[in-house]
Parts: structure tokens; C-alpha cells; sequence
């Protein structure tokens, strides 16, 4: 036995007598006895997965193939214990046991590597306050948009609702989410919808392994509310004809670094499902035994194994998306593991009016790579309460990171042919800020209908000041629509002269600073006018733009 091993060995069986078994991870040393082979992957992939693979031209390596069974099996024979799972990417097993001396001839087996304490059992009381920290309780008016209710803010900061318009809702595509439980989601009307078109595609417990994510916690719920909830003219998700794939991974009464492991097994089963995106909303900092503690230095998304781990499933060819963390405001200050993993799309918060929230977990990571990557609302957003049967302006990155992960779903929905990693870099392109990103926004709030007409190849990331960029249909008949990008303006300012020359209609309509918009304008008054040619004129707050349009009869 290696010194090192013998070292944590000793640590563990000095342990003061434990009420419970431990939990211990077991790194082993090689695979290669596995029976599986790179040529051979349905019989460890699912045919989805495989596809996704081949459409983006991602090589099978090493870490696709499973643990050598036959060292599951040694395990099991060392003595009284039970294997929770093993993990492929980082081949190791997690292992539950009160035998010391299994724990012994464990370590003497030659293909083991390390063994690791990642919970030692011991009973602590119910953590309060509650690890996840969000104001749920508070009722929301109703908003009048009659399509998305009171989730229509969310959406439109975004433009997801143009992605809508052009029939990207998520269908086809399946999002995977590892949180604390998704409590009622079974039975609560706002399911409903997603449940009798099958769209619940799997579950899995990892925590307690009872095959019941449906009793546990509250939060993935309400997570999964901003996706894919439905209240017909009160609240619609970002992305509500997508399918998806729930796992529990968090604990939410204890803080153990056992809840990474956990988490490690869940991104590799959802990606052998074959999920497009995974979605988390769960950040690791420092844990009820100080010894597993994180520091800040780790930050870099080689050092922690949540971390490690999500940059592989991005390059195993997903768009992996995770909150930035709540510490905006605290001593930590900065992001959470894993959101300074390679490759994934880290989300903070910002309001209802594009301020940074004080609680958003800051950047840069620690090697200085741009974080957080986007911010999305997470600042007075709307889900499920902690009852799910109400709506609530809901608190937390928690909730920005999967209006991001659902969109992300929908702009893939239209653009099926390109990779996870062009459709990560082009959020960030989209971005209010990509030129000149920071410590609180990072890129900035994306822009998901300007991420898509950067895939079609209208690139708009030159535009700095406002422009009017269309004016269709034409000829119009009652109303017509704007496509332009804002710049810095808040107001739009709209007039209509015939040919003498005399003003018949004027507008003026508030629009989102520094993002792509299409405004549909109709009008009773337009529907009206005479036909023929008409002047407009729009005032952005920069150079006048004019136009001369067509008017029609109906």
C-alpha cells in the first residue's frame, strides 16, 4: 500500500464510531479489462448519444467505456458494503460501508488507486438556513401578455419569444436536469401538459437510490418550472415543448463533496441517454466537513471533479449549462464549482431592468477566463413556489441558468446541423456585451434571435449604435413589422407623412436597450389610412432612419 493511501486509510478507520455507513470513493488505476470496446458503443450508449457523437464529428475515446465489471465485482467481495456507482469519465466507483476491514483489503487490491472519506456518516441536524436561499413566497400580478403570462419579462430580455414565433419551442430536443428533487412534479397542473405528452422522459435518485425523484425537494421543481411549466394565460416556460430528463444528485439537508460524485454519475448518465443540454443549478464551495472544503484557487475547471466533469460532457458534445453561484455577497464573492468549468455556459442573475443582482456570484475564474459567461433574469423571476401551485418572483441563479439552458434548446431546435460548441459560442456572441465582457455580466445578457441570425450568417456583432435594419412586409396593409438593433436607445419614435407631406400617424414604443427586436406595430389607425406611398420616418435616438412604404386595402 502506498504511503499516501495507508494515510487516508488510517484517517478513516480512526474515525470517531459512526450511526451510519460512510461514503468513500475508489479511483482505480486503469480499464483495461473491460469487456466493452470503442467499436462496439450501443452496448454502453444509447443510440442517441451515438448519433450526437457522429453529427459533430466527436471520436469515441477511453472515457466512454464503462469501469472494468470485474473490479465492481472485487469490490462487492471485499466485504460488507454497497456500491452506489461507479463513474466512466473518471473511472471510479462510490462505495457506502461500516466495515473497516473491507476498507483495508480494499486498499491492498492492485487496481486500486486511492480511496477517498466523501461522507463519514455522522448525523448532523438539518442545515439552516436552507442551502438554497431564494425569496419564493411573494405573489406576482398578472402580467397582460396572454400567451406567457407572468413569464413573459424573462422571455423577452432574451428574444426567446421571436424563437417561438418561428416555431422553436424545444420539440425534438431533450434537456437534462441534476438538481435536489423535483417535489410534485408528477401530479402538479403545471406539469400536465409535459406529462401527457410523455415528455418526462427519465428518472433517477442518485442520492438515495429509491427510484423517487417525485417526494424529495422542492427546488429542481420550481427549476424546471421556468423550462417547461405551463399555466394556460397565467405562466409558459422558455421552453415548453421540450422533453427531459430529471436526476437528483443533491442532497439539500447536508453539505459533503459526496454530492459532486453524485453529480459526476448523473452528467455521464444523461449523457448516455443522449441529452442535448444539461442543465444544474447547484454549486459546491465549502461543506459541513471543513477537510473537503474548496478555496477559491480551485476555480480554474481543472481541480475540482464537478468541474472536471462538465467540461467533458461539453466535449462529449453538449451544451452544459450551471449557475454561477448565490455568493455575490458573501465572503467567497466569487462563482461556484463547476461554473468555472471549460467549455460550459455559466449564468449569473440580473433584474427585471437588466441591473446585476447583488447576490450573482462574480468572476473571472481562477486562470482568468471570462466568468460568469451570461447572465439571464434571476432577480424577481417567475416560477412555481415553494407550494408549486402558485406563481412567485423566484430569486437565484438558480432560476437565470435554465431560461438559458431552455433557449439554448430552442436555438439548437432551429439550427440541428451545427456543433454544441457553436451553439455555446454563439450565445456568448449574442451577448450585450461581448466586445467589452466582465467580472458581474460576463458577456452579457444574450440575445437569442441575434445568436440565430448569426447562424443563418447575418452577423450583427459589428453593430454598436442604433439601426433600423427592416421594414417588411411591404406593401402593408393594416400593421407592418420593424426589425432593428437599439444600441443604447430606450425609445422608439415612429411618424407617417403621405405624399404632401403631412403627418398621419406617430407612435412611440419602448424598447430593450442593446439587443436585436422585431416590433409587430398594428394599428386600427394604419388599418385606415388610403392607399398609396408614405414616408417613414424612425428616431432611435441617433441618426433619423427613413423609409418609403406601401399602403394597401386589407
Amino acid at each position: 500500500m502506498v504511503p499516501s493511501l495507508a494515510a487516508l486509510l488510517i484517517s478513516a478507520l480512526e474515525a470517531p464510531a459512526q450511526t451510519a455507513p460512510a461514503t468513500y470513493l475508489i479511483e482505480f488505476t486503469h480499464k483495461g479489462g473491460t469487456p466493452h470496446s470503442l467499436s462496439a458503443p450501443t452496448t454502453f450508449l444509447s443510440a442517441r448519444a451515438v448519433e450526437r457523437r457522429v453529427r459533430q464529428g466527436i471520436p469515441l475515446d477511453s472515457l466512454d467505456l464503462p469501469v472494468d465489471p470485474a473490479f465492481v465485482a472485487a469490490l462487492r467481495l471485499a466485504g460488507d458494503l454497497q456500491v452506489l456507482g461507479t463513474s466512466r469519465w473518471q473511472n471510479s466507483a462510490t462505495i457506502r460501508s461500516t466495515d473497516t476491514l473491507a476498507l483495508d483489503t480494499l486498499g491492498q487490491l492492485p487496481f486500486v488507486r486511492a480511496i477517498r472519506c466523501v461522507h463519514d456518516g455522522r448525523p448532523r441536524p438539518v442545515r439552516a438556513p436552507s442551502k438554497f436561499p431564494v425569496t419564493l413566497k411573494n405573489s406576482v400580478d398578472a402580467a397582460d401578455e396572454a400567451t406567457y403570462g407572468q413569464g413573459f419579462r424573462q422571455l423577452n430580455m432574451l428574444n426567446g419569444h421571436l424563437l417561438h414565433r418561428a416555431g422553436a419551442t424545444g420539440e425534438g430536443m431533450l434537456l437534462g436536469v441534476l438538481d435536489s428533487g423535483f417535489d410534485g412534479v408528477d401530479h402538479l397542473p403545471a406539469f400536465s401538459a409535459l406529462r401527457e405528452r410523455n415528455g418526462i422522459v427519465l428518472t433517477a435518485d442518485l442520492v438515495q437510490a429509491d427510484g423517487d425523484v417525485y417526494a424529495d425537494h422542492w427546488h429542481g421543481r420550481s427549476v424546471l418550472s421556468v423550462i417547461a411549466g405551463r399555466l394556460p394565460g397565467r405562466f409558459l416556460g422558455v421552453a415548453p415543448d421540450v422533453d427531459v430528463a430529471l436526476v437528483r444528485t443533491e442532497d439539500a439537508d447536508s453539505e459533503f463533496i459526496v454530492e459532486e460524485d453524485h453529480w459526476v454519475r448523473g452528467a455521464e448518465l444523461l449523457d448516455s441517454l443522449g441529452c442535448d443540454v444539461l442543465n444544474t443549478s447547484l454549486g459546491y464551495t465549502t461543506f459541513d466537513d471543513s477537510t473537503m472544503d474548496h478555496s477559491v484557487d480551485d476555480l480554474d475547471g481543472r481541480t475540482t471533479r464537478i468541474s472536471i466533469a462538465a467540461g467533458i460532457a461539453a466535449r462529449k458534445g453538449m451544451v452544459v449549462v450551471n449557475s454561477a453561484g448565490n455568493s455575490g455577497q458573501s465572503a467567497w464573492y466569487r462563482i461556484s464549482p463547476p461554473a468555472d468549468a471549460e467549455g460550459i455556459l455559466a449564468v449569473g442573475a440580473v433584474g427585471l431592468e437588466r441591473q446585476s443582482a447583488p447576490f450573482s456570484g462574480h468572476g473571472p475564474s481562477a486562470d482568468g477566463r471570462v466568468k460568469p459567461d451570461v447572465c439571464a433574469v434571476g432577480w424577481q423571476a417567475t416560477g412555481l413556489d415553494v407550494d408549486g401551485t402558485s406563481l412567485a418572483r423566484i430569486n437565484g441563479t438558480s432560476f437565470s441558468g435554465p431560461i438559458v439552458a431552455g433557449l439554448a434548446c430552442c436555438l439548437w431546435q432551429l439550427h440541428p446541423d451545427r456543433s454544441a460548441v457553436e451553439i455555446t459560442d454563439v450565445i456568448r456572441r449574442s451577448a450585450s456585451q461581448a466586445l467589452r465582457p466582465d467580472i458581474d455580466l460576463g458577456y452579457g445578457i444574450p440575445d437569442l434571435w441575434r445568436a440565430h441570425l448569426l447562424l443563418e450568417g447575418e452577423d450583427l456583432t459589428g453593430l454598436r449604435h442604433e439601426a433600423v435594419l427592416q421594414v417588411f412586409p411591404m406593401p402593408f396593409s393594416d400593421g407592418f413589422t420593424m426589425a432593428l438593433f437599439t444600441g443604447e436607445a430606450d425609445l422608439l419614435q415612429l411618424e407617417l407623412f403621405d405624399a404632401l407631406g403631412r403627418l398621419v400617424w406617430r407612435l412611440s414604443e419602448p424598447v430593450e436597450p442593446g439587443t436585436y427586436r422585431q416590433l409587430t406595430l398594428a394599428d386600427p389607425q394604419l388599418a385606415g389610412l388610403p392607399d398609396g406611398l408614405y414616408h417613414l420616418r424612425a428616431d432611435l435616438g441617433g441618426p433619423l432612419v427613413e423609409r418609403t412604404v406601401v399602403k394597401v386595402r386589407p
